[in-house]
């Protein structure tokens, strides 16, 4: 008795091609509006993160009646308590508490006598507070956010949100100003920003670049702050790289923007092609420009 062999109907090699053909073609229109999606979605946590930092402003000048000193000027012939960051202060209102508690010379009543960079240098590794960043200060489109500079006895993390202080490092025209020992580490207060909150930026962003320079808490940059905590509008936007020719002027890893915060806590983001007189206007507290927010 024979068995009768019956014949299974499947796919030829072809109609396989044709399927694999078809599906490389829908994921390769899909891909653009996935990558799309993604960096959608990294620009919004990026400026949530200046939100934050926005609140956290706001929540300090409630508490002290005037926003933080930008970096603290070391007194005349000393170190004393120089070169403290803005940063390191409002690190209370950004549930960073326990980091706050770290840094001795902004809880203790007795003057700390040496910088910021020396009382680093003197705490144990694990007690560093320098490397202890949130991550509130790390932008998802940097593939260095967060990196960590070692040297001088201490480790420093690089953080992707810098204070605005004006048109220039020294015209002190902006609100995170770098100001003079003594005053208690406040310095502008909102009643001085007489172009008013939603017209003046207060913080920006530039992604950390191979120089490793960006530290939150120490800011020393050019001697005023500027490049390491705080940076001006003098240089203009535009697009930067991570090869530290770029360390003095914001840019960031978003297609053609950066983020900003205002004084106001409101978050926008400025294109590159932004007219550098806005930009200047936009970084003043009392200039009188009459400019309109792009």
């Amino acid at each position: 008795m024979f068995r009768r062999l019956l014949h299974k109907p499947g796919f030829t090699l072809v109609e396989l091609l044709v399927v694999i053909a078809i599906i490389g073609t829908l994921f390769a229109l899909l891909l653009p509006a996935v990558n799309s999606a993604r960096e959608s979605g990294r620009r919004l946590l990026c400026q949530n993160n200046l939100k934050q930092h926005g609140l956290a402003l706001q929540g300090f000048h409630a508490d002290f009646g005037a926003f933080p000193v930008g970096n603290i000027e070391p007194p005349a012939g000393s170190y004393t308590s120089g070169w403290w960051a803005f940063h390191a202060r409002l690190l209370l209102y950004l549930d960073s508490g326990d980091i706050f508690l770290l840094c001795v010379p902004l809880t203790s009543s007795t003057v700390y006598q040496g910088d910021c960079f020396d009382f680093m240098a003197s705490v144990p590794a694990a007690q560093n507070p320098s490397v202890m960043l949130p991550s509130v200060h790390k932008c998802p489109d940097d593939p260095l956010a967060g990196s960590v500079w070692v040297g001088a006895g201490a480790a420093y993390a690089c953080s992707d949100y810098f204070g605005m202080m004006g048109s220039s490092p020294t015209a002190n025209d902006g609100i995170l100003l770098y100001g003079p020992y003594g005053t208690n580490g406040l310095g502008i207060s909102l009643a001085q920003v007489t172009d008013g909150a939603s017209n003046t930026i207060i913080m920006g962003e530039r992604a950390v670049s191979y120089n490793l320079y960006g530290w939150p808490y120490c800011g020393y940059g050019d001697g005023t702050g500027n490049g390491d905590n705080l940076l001006s509008t003098q240089l203009g936007l535009s697009p930067g790289a991570a090869d530290g020719s770029h360390d003095f002027h914001f840019w960031s890893y978003h297609p053609n923007q950066v983020n900003f915060v205002w004084a106001d806590c409101s978050v926008r983001a400025l294109p590159y092609s932004i007219d550098f007189n806005v930009f200047q206007a936009l970084a003043t507290r009392a200039g009188g420009e009459a400019v309109e927010v792009p």
